[in-house]
């Protein structure tokens, strides 16, 4: 993830028509979407035609951009949230997460550095986690998956999730206290 300062230089060289500031967002940011959008959708080929419009809305929206996001990363998650959204209406579906039992979907999109989440992986049995996590409601998988995989405060989550900031607390605190129960109940403690 870039620093908050990177990301405000980024928008400003958007801003005043910087290509090369796009392929920074990119490289910087570009991972995270296509997780996110390859989580969700289930398809390589759909999640990078997100990133790809995420990153075209971000060009014709710099200025916007510039004045409103905290934080590039969420307001870059935020308007694929909503492409996603699109790609699910065209199918004819809601949202929701797609399973992903083998890994094999994720495992193109893994960032190189292990992420809380993935170290909560790597200590416990993987099945109970993904037994636990298919438990929780959509929002509040939706929720801890961005506070926990992506780093995103709660602030962040709730203008993504489009809810006030106490909603967005309370469905990351209520998907932990749902996974530390199950995981506790199959014989797996959740740090």
């Amino acid at each position: 993830m870039t620093a908050p300062d990177s990301d405000a230089a980024l928008l400003a060289q958007l801003a005043a028509g910087d290509q090369q500031a796009l392929r920074q967002v990119l490289h910087a940011h570009g991972q995270a979407i296509f997780a996110y959008a390859l989580r969700r959708l289930g398809s390589p080929e759909e999640a990078q035609d997100v990133v790809n419009d995420t990153l075209l809305a971000l060009w014709r929206q710099a200025v916007r951009a510039q004045a409103q996001a905290s934080s590039l990363r969420a307001w870059l998650l935020g308007i694929a949230r909503h492409k996603i959204v699109d790609v699910l209406r065209t199918r004819g579906q809601a949202w929701r997460e797609v399973a992903d039992e083998d890994g094999t979907l994720l495992a193109n999109a893994a960032d190189p550095d292990p992420s809380p989440l993935e170290r909560l992986c790597l200590e416990c049995d993987e099945a109970r986690l993904a037994a636990a996590l298919d438990q929780l409601p959509e929002v509040q998988r939706e929720a801890l998956y961005l506070f926990t995989y992506e780093g995103l405060s709660l602030a962040e989550i709730a203008s993504i999730q489009q809810t006030p900031l106490a909603t967005a607390g309370t469905r990351v605190h209520q998907a932990r206290q749902r996974l530390r129960r199950h995981l506790s109940a199959t014989g797996q403690a959740l740090r």
